[in-house]
């Protein structure tokens, strides 16, 4: 069942890479991206699935679920490992590509099929990278059950983990739009960059402030920074979005090359933030 989720889910973001606009004009084919982002999703759910259960013959539920947990607990757990959040991110990604299908400020049809192509790539990637760390591996004989960390078992890990990978989804779905604007001399770049940012920079700070109200319950003043490498890389990311969102009180014209460059920052230190 596993390994099948994750062929539905590959599937789904193989299917975000087809030309969506012209789906749209075809007939009997407008439901298949809805379909794609669908599938996308299934392997995460069913992860979800296997720890709220406390299918122990899973490796990852095994290690660090546990059926004494209270159910959002169990459900936090699927993002405490390496598998969980690749597959969430994965889902976001092919969720904002669906979501912003269509050509958006004096974007071209082929832009906008660049664009979204783009987007499904990365979630394909993060999905093929995912199926490589064997998330539904079966528990070795012998293996004794483990369970979720106690400075992990709380509120704040049900709801600050997939805001920032949320956020990190809105940093890849930027950069799509910088890379898919390369050859054009892209008048509405700023406006469809903007447009991606304010959420993004509101989705990040937001992530970003619950971490640090974590870090500060759980270690007391100062230990935001010295707590998780990932968690302060997620500052690098923010400060991206945040000079994306303000572009637009810049009192000159900027140059579609310095927004494509930015842009693409946005995405690179989104990943290198996961690293």
């Amino acid at each position: 069942m596993g390994w099948f989720a994750l062929g539905l889910g590959l599937t789904g973001c193989l299917m975000v890479l087809l030309p969506w606009g012209r789906w749209r004009k075809a007939e009997g084919l407008s439901p298949l991206p809805t379909l794609g982002v669908v599938l996308a999703w299934v392997p995460f759910f069913v992860l979800v699935h296997r720890f709220v259960t406390n299918d122990l013959s899973v490796a990852v539920v095994n290690a660090s679920g546990g059926g004494d947990m209270p159910l959002l607990y169990r459900v936090a757990a699927t993002w405490s490992a390496r598998t969980g959040p690749l597959l969430l991110w994965a889902g976001f990604t092919a969720t904002l590509a669906w979501w912003w299908r269509r050509p958006m400020e004096r974007e071209t049809d082929a832009m906008a099929e660049r664009r979204v192509a783009l987007l499904g790539g990365f979630a394909a990637l993060l999905m093929l990278l995912a199926t490589h760390l064997k998330p539904f591996a079966a528990t070795l004989p012998g293996a004794l059950p483990g369970e979720l960390s106690p400075l992990l078992q709380t509120d704040l890990m049900v709801v600050h983990p997939p805001l920032v990978f949320l956020a990190y989804a809105f940093c890849l779905s930027i950069a799509a739009t910088a890379v898919s604007s390369i050859g054009h001399d892209d008048a509405g770049l700023l406006d469809r960059m903007v447009r991606q940012a304010r959420p993004g920079f509101f989705v990040t700070t937001l992530a970003i402030g619950l971490g640090g109200l974590w870090a500060y319950l759980i270690l007391d003043w100062g230990g935001y920074w010295a707590w998780d490498p990932v968690e302060t890389a997620s500052f690098l990311p923010w400060l991206a979005l945040a000079s994306l969102a303000h572009l637009r009180t810049v009192p000159r014209k900027i140059p579609p090359t310095v927004l494509r460059g930015v842009g693409l920052m946005t995405g690179a230190l989104a990943l290198f933030a996961t690293l």
